[in-house]
């Protein structure tokens, strides 16, 4: 089963994953054991991606709008028959 990816989406999720890479080498550079802090890299990767899906929108198309009237009909309803 393939699942298809918006390139949008593609792209958002590749920043991330980068954005948490950094993160987890730069707090490795900073522990005195070398190990990264796993929540700081969760916490950072999950606000850009947050942020990229909010300002782009990750690439989800929007629905189509219906061309007809969308305002409600206030004209009576007859009784079925």
């Amino acid at each position: 089963m393939t699942v298809q990816i918006a390139p949008m989406g593609g792209v958002i999720l590749l920043v991330t994953l980068i954005v948490g890479y950094f993160v987890h080498k730069h707090t490795a550079r900073q522990s005195p054991t070398g190990k990264g802090d796993p929540v700081a890299t969760i916490t950072c990767a999950g606000i850009v991606l947050t942020a990229l899906v909010l300002i782009f929108g990750g690439g989800q198309p929007t629905p189509p709008t219906p061309a007809g009237d969308s305002a409600p009909s206030t004209a009576p309803q007859s009784p079925g028959p």
